[in-house]
């Protein structure tokens, strides 16, 4: 799980972050998992490599509730 405040969406920091970790950690294959209508988080996960795999429902905090998330990967 990862936030980034709302002042700073769009600048590639997420995107940033995540194909820095990726460098570091040699693990494959890793999953991530997205809010099914959390269109940036998707495309951050997209430009890193990881292809969608499929859906699940998970708790978010965010919104106190059960939500549809979709399943990427990276091999």
């Amino acid at each position: 799980t990862y936030w980034i405040d709302r002042a700073y969406w769009g600048q590639g920091i997420a995107s940033k972050a995540l194909a820095t970790f990726l460098t570091l950690e040699p693990t494959r294959p890793l999953y991530g998992r997205v809010a099914f209508d959390n269109m940036g988080s998707q495309k951050v996960l997209e430009k890193c490599g990881f292809i969608k795999v499929g859906t699940d429902k998970g708790f978010a905090n965010a919104r106190g509730m059960e939500i549809e998330e979709l399943i990427f990967r990276l091999d």
